[in-house]
């Protein structure tokens, strides 16, 4: 190790001198894994066993099941302002995290920091984390620290228990998804919940004896129901956007699956893609652009105006006569809507028109409603929905937990291949 380490070293403050002339922290994305932990003695360290010579604590936690349908872990290092203002000025360092699972496969990621600490840093601490997707099962953690400047390391290791879902009604799920999945740290707004980072799929298969026509429609209307919050706009797309990338993720054998984002409020699709094999994320995220969002709702305004959501009625039936001229086998398909929505009822149900009869045949409506936490402000008019979409068989689902919209891709998959 003697004569190892200073090269070593050295490879490695070069490595970092190049780096941080881009920002104060790097992530995987900006220089190659492999290449940084090469630039330090990592085995090594591994081998001599678990060292502190940097103050810092390490928590490693299983979370469960998150909204986008995967289970998450998280790896946190903390590491208190007033040791860190000890340090030399302009000091960098690094941390590298390697997780292995039960067949000794190993996933790697790091993040280079550079401290230029304001003399308050003090009383605060500062946080270098990663949040990870896993699949059930036994993992070894190791976490190592290493300061540029002062040559010193750390070094633990621990271990991460991941629990299956109870009873879970998506046991196929995750077939095929690695092991072990670090999330981009950073991500902001639409792309924290839909996560485009993410590469692994859903296994969702879809076999049905016929073909069948899947529509999933999102219904991005910044209605009244948010009274121009921002805050509860962005909770309803939480929910909504990882929901909608798991329904794009159904493989049907025989079929198409289209999707579409609607606009209540201006009365438009805002984003269509059919065929789906990949959700076109980046055009479907300009629709959700902050312009775009809740704006301030006058409370008096609110109570004497109410707006119509005869959109929705309108479009289903278009999309529905559509599907009579479609080509076979298309034109004999059943046809599948999935309707995502928030609660509907600060809108006007007065005088909608009826949907014509025979539209029902060979047609079901699955709504996957958003539930609010307090249901005596906004149940959903789920009543009223029914009677809009009469005579379409209409089969509702509320969603707002991990579970819950486990559940209701479970209970739509299987509905739909007993069609």
């Amino acid at each position: 190790m003697t004569g190892l380490w200073p090269r070593v070293s050295g490879c490695f403050t070069l490595l970092v001198l190049c780096l941080f002339s881009a920002g104060s922290a790097l992530h995987a994305e900006e220089v190659p894994i492999e290449r940084v932990f090469a630039a330090v003695p990592f085995a090594q360290w591994v081998k001599q066993g678990p060292v502190t010579a940097v103050p810092w604590k390490v928590r490693i936690r299983s979370y469960g099941l998150a909204l986008q349908q995967r289970l998450v872990a998280s790896i946190d290092i903390e590491l208190a302002g007033r040791d860190l203002l000890k340090r030399p000025a302009g000091d960098r360092i690094v941390v590298l995290v390697q997780v292995t699972d039960a067949t000794g496969k190993q996933f790697r990621d790091y993040t280079l920091y550079h401290l230029n600490l304001p003399p308050e840093a003090k009383k605060t601490s500062t946080e270098i984390y990663w949040n990870v997707f896993v699949l059930p099962g036994e993992y070894q953690v190791t976490v190592a620290l290493f300061d540029d400047l002062t040559r010193e390391h750390n070094l633990m290791q621990g271990t991460l228990h991941i629990e299956p879902p109870r009873n879970d009604p998506l046991p196929g799920a995750w077939a095929g998804l690695p092991a072990v999945e670090f999330l981009r740290p950073g991500l902001e707004g639409p792309d924290r919940m839909f996560r485009p980072d993410v590469a692994g799929k859903l296994h969702l298969p879809l076999a049905t004896q016929h073909p069948v026509k899947l529509e999933v429609l999102a219904d991005v209307t910044a209605s009244d129901l948010f009274r121009g919050s921002t805050r509860f706009y962005n909770r309803y797309l939480s929910v909504a956007l990882p929901l909608l990338k798991a329904l794009s993720q159904i493989s049907l054998e025989r079929g198409s699956l289209n999707v579409a984002m609607v606009d209540l409020r201006k009365g438009r699709v805002t984003f269509e893609q059919d065929d789906v094999r990949e959700l076109d994320w980046p055009r479907a995220k300009a629709v959700l652009a902050p312009e775009n969002g809740p704006a301030t709702i006058d409370i008096k305004a609110l109570e004497q105006r109410r707006e119509s959501p005869a959109f929705l009625q309108d479009e289903l039936l278009r999309r529905l006569n559509a599907a009579d001229t479609d080509s076979p086998p298309r034109g004999g398909a059943a046809h599948v809507f999935v309707v995502i929505g928030s609660p509907m009822d600060f809108y006007s149900f007065r005088d909608l028109p009826h949907m014509p009869p025979g539209s029902e045949e060979k047609c079901v409506v699955y709504y996957l409603q958003f539930e609010l936490l307090n249901t005596r402000y906004a149940d959903g008019a789920v009543g009223n929905v029914r009677k809009m979409l009469k005579p379409l068989p209409v089969h509702v689902f509320k969603v707002r937990s991990p579970e819950s919209i486990r559940h209701a891709l479970a209970r739509i998959l299987e509905e739909v291949e007993r069609m």
